[in-house]
């Protein structure tokens, strides 16, 4: 049974600029890397200017994301001390796209939009034939889904720590003995993000489904957001999300 949590954490919305938006938007995206990072037992640390963690990253995961559009200099500082304490570049989430990297051994991955859905816009009903993941096992068969379906790696990425995080819930699609599609639900004090949807069968069902679960996971007074680029940023559209800013990802030149 999937049923609403606890609704006191969200702090009460207020009418916000884009530009507060998506600093809300970047906070939440760096609770969730928190969240996955501890769960695997890695350290990080945290300031107003950005989130980060010297110790090798997760696959698709950065070890830098950016919180504060104004703080570049700070964040330049912590790209070197991350370079000088991991041997290498490190993956770096620049949250607003202020920082050019391009002439210091980086190069541009890709550039997506931040994307935010008012409270109660969205459907609140429960979809058919999704389930909470609550256990390792089920946890194995929800990766392994999400890795066949464009995010190949064999590393563990979830480990099942992240499945007591009170603030994160994971949820699949039944097919058979595993799952045919997912997403991630995160709470944050000022919104709810939803990540990682991914869908077996490639049909945009599944984004509408993962945003419902997203409405209830939590609170129906929370706003939604999250990232996107192209095809999903499309769909994220249809369904009531709208850009409310621009982020990077950068990458090392030598490939590490």
């Amino acid at each position: 049974m999937i049923r609403d949590s606890s609704q006191s954490y969200i702090v009460k919305h207020t009418a916000r600029s884009d530009a507060e938006k998506a600093r809300i938007c970047a906070a939440n995206n760096a609770d969730l890397y928190q969240a996955v990072f501890r769960a695997q037992g890695l350290p990080d640390q945290r300031t107003i200017a950005f989130w980060s963690s010297d110790v090798s990253a997760p696959p698709y995961y950065s070890n830098m994301t950016t919180l504060d559009p104004d703080a570049t200099e700070e964040q330049l500082l912590e790209i070197g001390r991350l370079t000088d304490r991991l041997g290498r570049r490190p993956g770096i989430k620049d949250g607003f796209s202020r920082l050019d990297l391009v002439n210091k051994g980086f190069h541009l991955l890709f550039s997506a939009s931040w994307v935010w859905a008012e409270p109660h816009r969205i459907s609140a009903r429960a979809p058919q034939d999704w389930a909470r993941i609550c256990d390792a096992a089920a946890l194995d068969r929800w990766e392994h889904s999400w890795k066949e379906s464009g995010s190949p790696t064999d590393a563990k990425v979830f480990t099942p720590a992240l499945l007591s995080d009170p603030n994160v819930h994971i949820y699949g699609r039944l097919a058979g003995d595993g799952f045919d599609a997912g997403c991630i639900v995160n709470r944050s004090p000022e919104a709810v993000g939803i990540s990682n949807i991914f869908s077996l069968t490639g049909t945009p069902q599944a984004f509408r489904d993962a945003i419902s679960l997203a409405t209830i996971a939590f609170s129906p007074d929370a706003p939604l957001v999250g990232y996107d680029r192209g095809a999903a940023l499309d769909e994220m559209t249809k369904l009531g999300f709208r850009p409310v800013g621009q982020l990077r990802i950068w990458l090392s030149d030598d490939g590490s």
